[in-house]
């Protein structure tokens, strides 16, 4: 049996480890873009940015031992792919070179006439600290981390208490016609259901500790701690949320999305305030960074069987040359492909959670498929390419407009496919 101190502490963690503080540019861009709507934008950021990981973790309980587990019943090399896609979306691509993308933008000045310069130098400096650390482990960087996200999260408390006590505005009509998928969409870049997925062991590792439970109280466990992580990043997130669209009427439509944040911190605590966010995102960032070069390095190490190390200074030099391109930059690579890949992993997790019920692995197959096509079309139309057949077809489905266009042809997908035979 477990303690209920136990729960708390393990709570505090699994909140830990969920909470990015790279993503903290999000929740106020949400509310920037849907601003007198930014709740129904928040509530759906807070679906795909926080309840969807934390259903993954719950999934990993039921998938198997390992990140080949996951995907393994569409096919193994659908797996293999699935997974290597997975890895450098949270690793060199995506998510690693925007830890320091953010945290630069965070501090330094866009406007200075040595802007490129302060860049190179910073963006080498992060990454080398980064690398150094994941090539040589020790205890100096959770003891940063352990003084960092606390300090972070106390700024982060007085920002949003003065921002709701004394908000700097009120949220105007941005014209935003669907700010559920906007925030829907908004929220997959947080990355953290890929990333849940990927780190699942790990946190599941840490949840159980040392601890004998039953099935039956490793469930009632996880419920108890998610309840936990779930309030306090959704207490996080919608203040932040609020924050953004209380500078809907005040900043310029063209604010960046770092500049959103920085802009309403600096209004509601001044250049002080600024400063201390800052260095705290800083901090948080750079173990991000450690934990995911170390991350892809082993696990690419394991699938090509070749030096870890070797493969850890590529990972960071690949994340460098990407995180020259700024946030934005960034995030305009990144939003095609998580809107094709969300959908699929999201598909994956529920059929995952009801794998012992499915005795077919082609109702794998079809719900893939199904999410996949849908997903492959609304990938295109983010890149602006536009096919009108199908968008007619596309507008119509069910959902379309709550961002889950996908979900009925996954279903039907999966129903079809049902009546093939599977492959002993």
């Amino acid at each position: 049996m477990f303690k209920k101190k136990d729960v708390i502490i393990t709570g505090f963690a699994l909140f830990a480890m969920l909470f990015g503080a790279g993503n903290l540019i999000f929740p106020p861009l949400v509310g920037f873009t849907n601003g007198d709507r930014w709740a129904t934008g928040i509530i759906a950021f807070i679906l795909t940015g926080v309840g969807f990981p934390l259903i993954a973790i719950f999934t990993s309980a039921f998938a198997g031992k390992n990140l080949d587990s996951f995907a393994i019943r569409v096919s193994p090399i659908f797996s293999k792919i699935f997974n290597v896609v997975l890895i450098l979306s949270i690793g060199p691509l995506l998510a690693l070179p925007r830890t320091g993308a953010v945290a630069f933008e965070m501090i330094f000045d866009k406007e200075s006439p040595s802007y490129m310069t302060e860049k190179i130098i910073f963006i080498i400096l992060f990454f080398g600290i980064a690398l150094l650390f994941s090539l040589k482990p020790n205890k100096v960087i959770d003891r940063v981390g352990a003084i960092l996200t606390p300090t972070l999260l106390i700024v982060l408390a007085i920002i949003i208490f003065k921002g709701i006590v004394t908000p700097l505005g009120h949220g105007i009509n941005t014209h935003v016609a669907t700010p559920f998928k906007q925030g829907f969409i908004d929220g997959y870049q947080t990355m953290d259901t890929l990333a849940a997925i990927v780190f699942s062991e790990i946190i599941l590792k840490s949840i159980r500790k040392d601890k004998k439970l039953s099935q039956k109280q490793e469930i009632s466990f996880l419920i108890q701690t998610s309840i936990i992580a779930l309030g306090g990043l959704a207490l996080v997130y919608g203040g932040l949320g609020f924050i953004g669209s209380t500078v809907s009427g005040i900043l310029p439509a063209t604010t960046d999305k770092v500049g959103i944040l920085t802009s309403s911190v600096d209004m509601l605590l001044g250049n002080a305030g600024k400063i201390v966010l800052a260095i705290c995102v800083t901090g948080a960032c750079i173990t991000t960074a450690i934990g995911l070069i170390a991350t892809v390095a082993d696990y690419f190490s394991n699938l090509l069987k070749v030096s870890y190390q070797g493969l850890a200074i590529v990972t960071t030099v690949i994340s460098i040359v990407f995180a020259m391109f700024g946030v934005d930059i960034i995030i305009k690579i990144a939003v095609p492909i998580l809107v094709f890949l969300y959908p699929i992993a999201i598909a994956l997790i529920f059929l995952n959670l009801m794998k012992n019920k499915i005795k077919n692995d082609n109702i794998f197959v079809g719900t893939v498929i199904g999410a996949g096509v849908v997903s492959a079309f609304e990938s295109l139309m983010t890149m602006g390419i536009d096919i009108p057949a199908l968008g007619r077809i596309y507008t119509s489905l069910p959902l379309q407009d709550l961002g889950l266009a996908w979900v009925i042809p996954a279903i039907i997908g999966g129903i079809v496919f049902k009546f093939i035979p599977c492959k002993k």
